[in-house]
């Protein structure tokens, strides 16, 4: 197991993971705004639609995937092929339930079936993609950021030439994501089967087994599943595209935030897994905190340009982007406790549990407490976006609704993991981020930028990315004076590129 554990690279996978994650930031913008500023209001709310519909039906592939995940990495060959079969299967009632939902969301706002038939594909691809990032994340990590590069890459090239070359709108769109996935699993299969993970054996004993503890990842599949279904719910009680689009909008600055904790839990949940424990927890509340503070300043002092340079038809619902910045990064931290509470959980080393002691341990209780901070958020949100007066309160409603669900379950999940792993908190490290955090906003507040308004893309988006890069500046800056750990982690970083220059032939 400790040689298992030396193989996985807690700082290195995540910071190219958090490399990635950068990179696809940047281009996650131009793609937001290629769809924003190209789709009208109603086709952009549906585009938020179709992902949510899709993101949700593509949860379940978690039921088998993380007992295939957790048993690959464990060493248990069959583990792969088995789970890589029953995804497969699962597209066809997959497919079916999408159809059906999607006759739901014609019938309730009366158009959109032949877009989301277009999106079938996306859906198929998305499921085949989510398992096959769950096994990378237990094999390499880093896989996951290669092929971050390589999806963004593709998805802005294409919808570049298929929405604003060819002019055709959210079929282009459409057509984009699902190029961009053909390409990202074709990379995950061909780099996994490199490593020798590819194994397409099938095992009726392991399957059986993974549906004996079906308990365990069941309660982790709703809670993303309801998570990924806000935005189809925000259509239905309200009956309309246009909140949708709203919050998509706000939802454009979740993803960057989220990957903040998902360039890092990877690594920290297989370290866990082959023995990790308390160290690996605080090495990664540390890179969370140095990754989150310098993008969550940004998104709250720059709303409004950030709203304006997707499309400025939106800038009213500027309030959105940092409401769902918030709820992002309190939903990061936790899901890194989620990870390092079932990652050290040993219950199931032997096999599946019985299911009265996988009740009592982490594998259920973890995801559970992040399972009803979602339940609190669709309590709040469902009266709060009925009663709302206005297509844009009931977007700011669901926005807060989500703040108190994640807020809550992270708290939570805080205190177990420091009852259960012996860690501490990086008090200094939260400082040294809160303090080069207030200087980037401070200095976004005396710069003007907090106030720009993007009307003229190529005019005014090169001044917004220089306010952004002096910032990151300032940032790095600020916390390298300020933080001892943060030296220490940029002299070993540099060292090792020198060390690698010098390879060099």
């Amino acid at each position: 197991m400790s040689s298992g554990l030396s193989s996985i690279r807690l700082r290195y996978s995540s910071i190219v993971n958090y490399a990635a994650m950068l990179y696809r930031l940047l281009i996650a913008v131009g793609f937001v705004i290629i769809v924003a500023r190209r789709l009208p209001v109603e086709e952009f709310g549906l585009w938020g639609v179709i992902l949510s519909i899709s993101a949700m039906l593509a949860v379940p592939v978690s039921l088998w995937g993380w007992w295939s995940q957790r048993m690959h990495a464990r060493g248990v060959k069959e583990a792969f092929g088995t789970g890589l079969w029953l995804t497969i299967g699962y597209v066809v009632p997959a497919s079916a339930l999408y159809l059906a939902l999607a006759l739901v969301e014609e019938k309730v706002v009366g158009w959109g079936l032949g877009y989301m038939v277009e999106a079938l594909p996306l859906l198929a691809l998305l499921i085949l993609d989510t398992y096959l990032g769950m096994m990378a994340g237990v094999v390499r990590p880093e896989l996951l950021g290669y092929k971050g590069f390589l999806y963004e890459t593709t998805r802005i090239l294409v919808a570049y030439l298929l929405v604003v070359m060819l002019g055709f709108r959210l079929d282009g769109a459409i057509y984009a994501v699902e190029s961009a996935l053909l390409l990202g699993v074709s990379f995950m299969l061909a780099s996994l089967a490199k490593l020798g993970s590819l194994n397409l054996s099938f095992s009726r004993s392991l399957a059986s087994s993974w549906i004996r503890g079906l308990v365990v990842p069941g309660i982790s599949t709703l809670q993303r599943f309801l998570k990924e279904g806000v935005r189809t719910v925000l259509s239905w009680t309200t009956g309309s595209e246009v909140p949708v689009a709203y919050l998509s909008i706000g939802l454009a600055s979740e993803a960057p935030l989220l990957r903040a904790s998902g360039a890092i839990t990877p690594a920290l949940y297989a370290r866990s897994l082959r023995g990790g424990g308390g160290w690996d927890l605080e090495e990664s509340l540390k890179l969370y905190l140095a990754f989150t503070g310098y993008m969550l300043a940004s998104f709250i002092m720059l709303a409004k340009p950030l709203v304006s340079l997707y499309n400025p038809a939106y800038l009213k619902a500027y309030l959105v982007v940092p409401l769902v910045g918030i709820y992002a990064a309190m939903t990061s931290l936790g899901t890194l406790y989620v990870a390092a509470l079932q990652g050290v959980e040993e219950i199931d080393v032997e096999g599946v549990p019985r299911l009265k002691s996988m009740l009592r341990s982490y594998l259920f209780k973890a995801p559970l407490i992040m399972l009803l901070g979602t339940i609190i958020s669709y309590a709040v949100m469902v009266p709060a976006t009925m009663a709302a007066g206005s297509r844009l309160a009931e977007a700011e409603a669901a926005a807060v609704s989500l703040i108190v669900g994640s807020t809550c379950s992270a708290l939570w999940l805080m205190r177990e993991a420091r009852s259960r792993i012996p860690h501490k908190l990086p008090l200094w490290e939260a400082f040294s981020t809160g303090v080069a955090s207030l200087l980037v906003a401070l200095y976004y507040a005396l710069s003007g930028a907090y106030g720009l308004e993007v009307k003229r893309f190529w005019v005014q988006t090169p001044i917004l990315v220089l306010h952004v890069s002096v910032a990151g500046v300032i940032y790095v800056a600020a916390l390298y004076a300020a933080s001892p750990w943060f030296r220490r982690l940029v002299k070993a970083g540099m060292g090792k590129i020198s060390l690698s220059w010098r390879r060099l032939p």
